[in-house]
This record gives C-alpha cells, sequence and structure tokens, in this order.
C-alpha cells in the first residue's frame, strides 16, 4: 500500500479514509452527514512529514521532545509509514502495524510494537495497542490527537470533564481544577486534564449536532485550540482554519503515561460517535 494514498473504508453507515503514513485516519463521516473530522487545506502529505487534522497516533511521546534533545513534538510514529496488517477483505476494518527499527532507535532506544485497528460504522472506532519488546522496561505516552470538525470553537461547549484536574500550557503549566460548568472557548487553550476516563460531548449548535468521544484504556483527555495568533504562525494550518476544530484527545500523559516492563502491553480504545442535538 502506498504510504500516501487513502485507504477507504465503506458501508452503508459511513465512511472513513485512512493512510498507511502514520497510520493516520483523516477522515470519516456517517451517512448523510457532515465531516466529523476536521482536516487542514494546507497539510503536507510527505513522507517524514505530519498530517494536520484527523487522528495522529502520537508515540513515544506527548508535546515537546522530553530530554530537550531537538527530536520532533509528538514523537515519530505519526510520521513513518506503517505497515497495513488485516487481510483486506472487510470494507468496514483496517488493522496498521509499526515497529522499531535503526531509524526509531536513533531517536528512542526501545524495542517496540504498535498496532492500530480501525472500524467505520456509525460510529468511528480506533484501538491503539502498545507493546514492549524490549529487555527493559520503558515509559510512553501514547495518544489520539483528535481533530473534531466544529461549526465555530467559540459557540460549541464541552461536557464531560466538570471537576477534574488538569495542567495548562498555557499558563506554564499551572495545576488548576475545572469548574462544575461545561468549558467553553474564548482564546488558545491547551490543557491535559488527568485521572479521567469520562466521556466528552462536544454541543455544536451551528452543526446542530453533538459529537461523543467515550473511551477505555486512557487517563488523559486532552483539549487544544491555537486560536487566531498561533494559528497564523501554523504553516500547514493556516490563519482561518483555527474556528473549524477542536482536538478532544485520548491518551496516558503527564502522570498517567505508562510503564511497560519487558513483554507487556496496553490497549487504549476511542469511538467518536454523532448525536442529533436535543
Amino acid at each position: 500500500m502506498d504510504p500516501l494514498r487513502a485507504l477507504g473504508l465503506r458501508v452503508a453507515a459511513g465512511e472513513a479514509q485512512v493512510y498507511s503514513h502514520g497510520a493516520h485516519v483523516t477522515g470519516f463521516c456517517p451517512t448523510g452527514q457532515a465531516p466529523v473530522l476536521f482536516l487542514s487545506q494546507a497539510s503536507k502529505f510527505a513522507a517524514g512529514e505530519a498530517i494536520r487534522g484527523g487522528v495522529p497516533v502520537i508515540f513515544p511521546w506527548f508535546g515537546d521532545d522530553p530530554e530537550g534533545k531537538g527530536r520532533p513534538a509528538h514523537g515519530f510514529a505519526r510520521r513513518c509509514a506503517w505497515q497495513r496488517v488485516d487481510a483486506g477483505g472487510d470494507a468496514a476494518r483496517a488493522a496498521f502495524a509499526l515497529q522499531d527499527d535503526e531509524a526509531t532507535r536513533a531517536q528512542w532506544p526501545h524495542r517496540f510494537g504498535l498496532r492500530l485497528e480501525v472500524e467505520v460504522s456509525a460510529a468511528l472506532s480506533l484501538a491503539l495497542r502498545v507493546e514492549n519488546r524490549g529487555a527493559q522496561a520503558f515509559r510512553c505516552e501514547p495518544t489520539l490527537h483528535t481533530y473534531l470538525a466544529v461549526g465555530d470553537v467559540r459557540q460549541v461547549t464541552l461536557h464531560g470533564l466538570e471537576g477534574v484536574r488538569y495542567k495548562d500550557k498555557v499558563a506554564g503549566m499551572a495545576e488548576r481544577t475545572h469548574g462544575r460548568a461545561p468549558l467553553t472557548f474564548g482564546g488558545e487553550t491547551d490543557r491535559v486534564f488527568l485521572g479521567t476516563e469520562a466521556t466528552c460531548r462536544v454541543d455544536d449548535p451551528l452543526l446542530s449536532r453533538t459529537l461523543e468521544v467515550s473511551k477505555r484504556g486512557s487517563r488523559s483527555t486532552i483539549v487544544w485550540n491555537p486560536w487566531n495568533a498561533k494559528a497564523a504562525r501554523m504553516a500547514d494550518l493556516g490563519a482561518d482554519a483555527w474556528p473549524q476544530f477542536l482536538c478532544v484527545e485520548s491518551g496516558n500523559v503527564d502522570d498517567d503515561a505508562l510503564v511497560l516492563g519487558p513483554g507487556e502491553s496496553h490497549v487504549m480504545a476511542v469511538q467518536i460517535a454523532v448525536h442529533a442535538r436535543a
């Protein structure tokens, strides 16, 4: 499979597009509805580059290089060519795998295996398995960095994180606890909510729908939108695209990072569903 050519998954209830480059789901649309995932029109589709939008797979670290060595943000998995490993006879499902090689070990000296399973129906289901294939334990921060398409981020409300502790990247990683009201957006937002397995719901009045992100095997939820000033500096996003998405990401990062011993594995699963707005 050409890593820079999209694979289409289509069933009566919906369709999705996925690339083996990064095992990256770039689109999902239930039949008769608007697209659920945002994909930047300025995104780079090139070897060694990350795709902007959809559902990037983040591994082995989340955010900037934790060791300050100049390695790329969010690790290397989203820039690698994964291998399709399913038989290819099911229009609703696909599976992709990535394992360590000389190039990955030059950045991160551990033996590992990743497997992403994608299933499309009226909902989009993703399952990411991480395996330690080496002789030493390692720490990692796997994340599914989901870009949800919204009518206007300034008008949506995010439910499910009430009362949850978070670290605010915009405020220098200050630790806070979100209040009882749903989350709304009036400026740059970059928050790492910790110790939560809660389902999140994005209520979107402009598109008359609610997007529901449910998960298991994930203790962190990251909520991100760069807003106007930062978006203008992102060449693969564009200055005017930021109102069109809200990232509600499922992972195990920061205090919730995984530590896997030799032979151990962990599965994180996410489902994105669409409901008519009440």
